[in-house]
């Protein structure tokens, strides 16, 4: 990004605007700093040291720099690109204060909207359904407890509110944990954006179970893999989850992949949640199922995830796959153990679990697996490791 700054009306005898020009991929943004000064005592880049208020005015101009170069930080780090349009949103949000006495009219729920909205450019539709389900508790929670859900009221006592109405409604502390990192994302984004400058949030805890580990055999999956089930959808649900079993890739790579991602050995495509493009080794099984598909239905045929989810219990209950998995969750300090079918709680991500987990198993290079899944930092990937070293 290259940023400039220029003179409203150079050759004006008294003061005039300085404005900002930040030019990204070729296009140029240019918005006011909001500093106004004469022509003779404007340096090009600040304003001259003997002019009054020299010191106001430049902490002004170098706070504009400041937001440009954090928001063009923010973008790479979160390897994401960066236009003239998401510049200006961005710039706006975080160089021009809300009203306090707004902010406060509007209140949490309807600045909740706004953080959905917003998000929508980043994430997946499917965080974006967990952010509305996290808008909905608390607007429940809010009409329940009689609880004013403004910014100046977040505070340990509402967090502890908080968790004693999740507790009483007897979710898992996962769950809650989860929807309370959700909150503390958002209150951290309003905070950015001059809604609020409430910090106690930063004091939330958030307390995480170990999730059910369910565990799949060579022996299971391959058994998947030769059942000839009576409906087509049987069939294809029980391909795609082979699929991934032999490919690591997630549900919605493997749902975004065109025929054009496959060559003779590899998959090449691009891994939406690592924002890389990967090279994949395709094995018999996988090419067979491309082909089979491609045959039938000109590419690899993928219902929702829902439908997927859903079918891939009873196929593993079809095939006999009676396993009993057994786990202790806690709501707030309350112990439960809790004994169930494990192919109640399979899902499509097991695919990518087995893939990932048998791997290491049979002895394979821990970063060439990285490399296929598109795990790019250790901390996430150390939980298969973990899986893997029980069985």
């Amino acid at each position: 990004m290259n940023i400039a700054f220029f003179l409203k009306e150079p050759k004006k005898a008294t003061e005039t605007m300085v404005y900002v020009s930040a030019t990204v991929k070729g296009q140029r943004l240019k918005r006011s700093t909001g500093v106004k000064v004469k022509p003779s005592q404007w340096a090009g880049t600040k304003v001259r040291q003997l002019a009054p208020e020299s010191a106001t005015k430049n902490l002004k101009i170098e706070n504009t720099v400041k937001i440009l170069k954090e928001i063009e930080r923010e973008y790479l780090l979160k390897d994401q690109p960066l236009s003239k349009e998401i510049l200006e949103k961005e710039f706006e949000h975080k160089i021009t204060p809300v009203n306090t006495a707004t902010a406060r009219k509007k209140g949490i729920l309807s600045v909740f909207d706004e953080f959905i909205d917003v998000r929508k450019q980043h994430v997946s539709e499917n965080t974006i359904k967990t952010y509305k389900t996290c808008k909905n508790h608390l607007q429940t929670f809010s009409a329940e407890m009689k609880f004013d859900m403004s910014f100046q009221n977040i505070t340990l006592n509402f967090y502890d509110e908080l968790l004693a109405y999740f507790i009483e409604k007897n979710y898992y502390n996962s769950t809650i944990g989860k929807y309370v990192t959700i909150f503390k994302t958002f209150m951290n984004w309003a905070g950015e954006r001059r809604f609020h400058n409430n910090m106690e949030f930063k004091k939330f805890l958030v307390f995480k179970d170990d999730s059910e580990k369910i565990k799949l055999t060579p022996e299971i999956v391959e058994r998947l893999r030769i059942t000839d089930f009576e409906d087509d959808y049987s069939n294809i649900v029980r391909d795609i989850f082979i699929f991934s079993s032999y490919t690591g890739l997630r549900f919605v790579d493997i749902q975004n992949m065109r025929p054009e991602d496959v060559t003779e050995d590899f998959l090449r495509l691009h891994i939406k949640k690592a924002k890389e493009m990967v090279d994949i080794p395709l094995l018999d099984v996988p090419k067979e199922i491309i082909k089979a598909h491609t045959e039938r239905y000109g590419r690899l045929k993928v219902p929702t995830n829902q439908f997927c989810n859903r079918e891939i219990k009873k196929l593993f209950e079809t095939i006999g796959f009676d396993d009993k998995i057994r786990f202790v969750k806690y709501s707030g300090k309350n112990e439960i153990t809790v004994e169930k079918n494990a192919h109640d709680y399979l899902t499509m991500h097991y695919g990518r679990v087995f893939f990932i987990t048998n791997s290491l198993i049979n002895g394979m290079n821990e970063e060439f697996i990285r490399e296929i899944t598109g795990h790019k930092d250790y901390k996430s990937f150390k939980k298969y490791v973990q899986f893997s070293r029980e069985w």
